[in-house]
């Protein structure tokens, strides 16, 4: 099984990567990697690979305002009706001078018709060396997290960090491993009943 999570992960990964090439060199005919068909999707951060706006640590300047709120039309679009993003609050202030119409991204995403489970998660790549941490006990509690936020939402669901690599990548093949068979619109049995009592 970890083989299996490991080896989707780093597909995701490379997927993720060449998604981004595309973006950054002015290709956005393609928003996001499915994982699970039709239940699970993963992407960028808005604009992080847009070739005028994107980039790494930048915060966007209020002129992206537009093409952020285009990202998020053409994600719905597409049909995603929920968000679970792994976003730190340093990187949701990337997107502090836009002119949302919300108090920050996640609430914007409410604002745009998106359910939404934010998990805030520090991109380990990003963090100094001098901290002891262990990714692999952040990341198992993380994808717990992030599968249970799945369950509860309507699918489609897109899962995003910032670049979609280090974070990304390997809760959504936690999630692929889990729920495989998870459909369009569907919410578990357990869930619908829990919401019934």
């Amino acid at each position: 099984m970890k083989h299996r999570i490991h080896s989707k992960a780093n597909e995701l990964r490379h997927a993720l990567a060449d998604l981004g090439k595309r973006l950054k060199a002015g290709d956005d005919s393609e928003l996001l990697v499915w994982v699970i068909p039709e239940a699970l999707a993963c992407a960028h951060r808005p604009l992080r690979y847009h070739p005028q706006f994107g980039g790494s640590g930048r915060d966007l300047p209020p002129e992206a305002t537009s093409e952020v709120i285009r990202w998020a039309q053409r994600i719905n679009n597409l049909g995603i009706r929920a968000i679970i993003s792994l976003m730190h609050p340093k990187e949701l202030q990337h997107y502090a001078h836009l002119n949302l119409g919300a108090e920050n991204l996640i609430e914007f995403y409410r604002k745009s018709g998106f359910e939404v489970r934010h998990i805030p998660w520090e991109d380990p790549a990003h963090r100094p060396v001098s901290e002891q941490f262990s990714f692999q006990e952040e990341l198992a509690r993380i994808r717990e997290e992030a599968l249970h936020a799945f369950d509860e939402l309507p699918k489609p669901v897109l899962l995003h960090c910032s670049a979609g690599i280090d974070r990304s990548s390997p809760v959504a093949a936690y999630i692929w491993s889990k729920r495989p068979k998870a459909k369009q619109g569907s919410v578990p049995i357990y869930v619908k009943f829990k919401n019934l009592q």
